[in-house]
């Protein structure tokens, strides 16, 4: 297991790599977009009832317009995509004529555009097209996985004290500080060789704070995942479970 999961992170890794080094916004907005649609299905069979797959055709594009909506802003508003996010679900609920299930379905179709349209998409997208905006992708990128290599590898091997159990039973304090070190660690260097701009105290703030906003954005995943009974989100990263699982502290 612990190779599979090694390997399988050193493809997905270079590949992000390389679309992000050699391919330009477009490029990245590619696999954004992939990872988005991706993440819309995982996360849709996690939280909305088996059936109402009319949802996720309506979420899908809704969280690809996020995607785009930073490049084009006067022709994709943010804020029309948030009200047809609402509108149209409650349509769907409408048309249906179900209402017993209309409050879950709602609300989960709603906070799946919040979850991976909005905060990830919308966001990574806005990111890349900041002055050094590459830069600043590979400084977000690496402090999330190196927190995470960080927490696994000594939780797995010195961790005694969990954190909460009922959420996720596997993460401990031993792996939590370990994690932060390891974020520390890559904003520091990431600083210093891309970003030299940043001083080491800045450096040193970016990555305590990232590491803890990474480890928070892991334990809600879990919380999502403990409510829907399962262990991973999907199964298209072996070792490691879905696109939600690999990229939810990000």
């Amino acid at each position: 297991m612990f190779w599979k999961r090694v390997v399988s992170a050193i493809i997905f890794a270079v590949l992000v790599i390389l679309v992000i080094q050699k391919g330009g916004l477009w490029g990245f907005l590619s696999i954004v977009s992939i990872i988005v649609v991706i993440g819309t299905i995982e996360f849709s069979e996690l939280t909305i009832p088996k059936g109402n797959r009319l949802l996720l055709l309506i979420n899908i594009p809704i969280n690809l317009a996020f995607c785009y909506s930073p490049l084009k802003p006067d022709w994709i508003n943010t804020n029309l995509i948030f009200c047809l996010a609402i509108i149209l679900p409650f349509i769907y609920e409408i048309i249906k004529r179900k209402p017993n299930l209309a409050l879950p379905n709602l609300s989960a179709s709603v906070l799946c555009v919040l979850y991976v349209g909005w905060i990830f998409g919308y966001h990574l997208v806005l990111i890349r097209q900041m002055a050094d905006g590459r830069e600043f992708i590979y400084l977000l990128m690496s402090i999330a996985w190196s927190s995470d290599i960080g927490a696994y590898l000594v939780g797995k091997r010195l961790g005694k004290h969990k954190v909460i159990v009922a959420i996720s039973p596997k993460k401990s304090i031993e792996g939590y500080i370990a994690g932060l070190l390891f974020g520390i660690g890559a904003s520091v260097g990431i600083c210093h060789w891309l970003l030299p701009n940043i001083n080491l105290a800045h450096a040193v703030i970016v990555g305590l704070f990232m590491t803890i906003i990474g480890q928070i954005g892991d334990l809600a995943e879990s919380v999502l995942k403990r409510g829907a009974n399962v262990k991973d989100s999907g199964k298209i990263m072996p070792g490691h479970g879905g696109i939600l699982d690999r990229c939810d502290s990000i």
